[in-house]
């Protein structure tokens, strides 16, 4: 018992330096000033469970969730064809496409001229964390 019990150990301190090893660029967010940046986007947006879709989808549990994965919202072609590819939306995804939406995915609807401040991104990313349901 004592042994597997050390082996757990041992592969829970790995485990926590192989995440920090793996850091990604969107971490050292501030979740509290990402709720402010939120405000950008609440005119288009909702991120509580059960949250009506507006302009754009509802974007609870959007963390890991394919592009234009959510059933009961109308993407445009264009991100319906990003789709196509399997990408799905996840935290270094997210970065990249806030930064200009339309860049991204070229021909989408979605207007917002993006985030430029790589600081907002990661606040923003960092509420939409705790705000959309992720569980890491």
């Amino acid at each position: 018992m004592k042994a597997v019990l050390k082996g757990l150990a041992v592969a829970t301190l790995a485990m926590s330096v192989s995440s920090l090893c793996l850091a990604s660029e969107w971490e050292g967010g501030d979740a509290v000033k990402g709720a402010k940046v939120f405000k950008k986007c609440q005119a288009c947006h909702t991120v509580e469970e059960g949250g009506p879709n507006r302009v754009g989808p509802n974007l609870h549990n959007i963390m890991d969730r394919g592009i234009a994965a959510k059933a009961d919202y109308n993407y445009s072609a264009a991100m319906k064809k990003e789709a196509a590819s399997g990408a799905k939306w996840d935290e270094d995804t997210l970065f990249k496409y806030l930064e200009n939406p339309q860049a991204f995915v070229p021909g989408t609807i979605m207007s917002f001229p993006g985030l430029k401040k790589e600081q907002d991104r990661k606040d923003l990313l960092a509420y939409m964390e705790t705000a959309t349901g992720h569980k890491k």
